[in-house]
């Protein structure tokens, strides 16, 4: 008698499951975007334009591991030749040579004078 019991309560909470999971997707979808609100709140956006001078990230160029920790996080300044597109941008040394990649700008920082 209290094996059938179980074994109907078992199956209950098996025709429940995909409701359970269904109510579990959407509090975590929820969620998501609230973390994603407060984040997105705090953020300023970085507006770096054609002509600007910025500096690079020494990590993004390969040169991280060669460092200690007193040396510099950045290097340049350069200047912002071309945007291939939008966060995405072309730069050139202080002889006027194109660097041979793009660069996120992620990976600069405006450089001011």
């Amino acid at each position: 008698m209290v094996f059938n019991n179980n074994e109907e309560k078992l199956r209950t909470n098996l025709d429940l499951l995909p409701k359970a999971r269904d109510e579990a997707s959407l509090r975590t979808a929820a969620y998501h975007l609230r973390i994603a609100r407060h984040y997105n709140r705090r953020v300023k956006p970085q507006i770096i334009s054609i002509r600007n001078l910025v500096l690079r990230s020494i990590e993004a160029t390969g040169k991280g591991c060669q460092c200690n920790k007193l040396s510099p996080l950045w290097e340049g300044p350069y200047l912002v030749a071309a945007m291939v597109k939008p966060g995405t941008f072309k730069l050139k040394d202080a002889s006027g040579k194109m660097l041979p990649r793009t660069w996120n700008v992620g990976n600069l920082c405006k450089y001011y004078q």
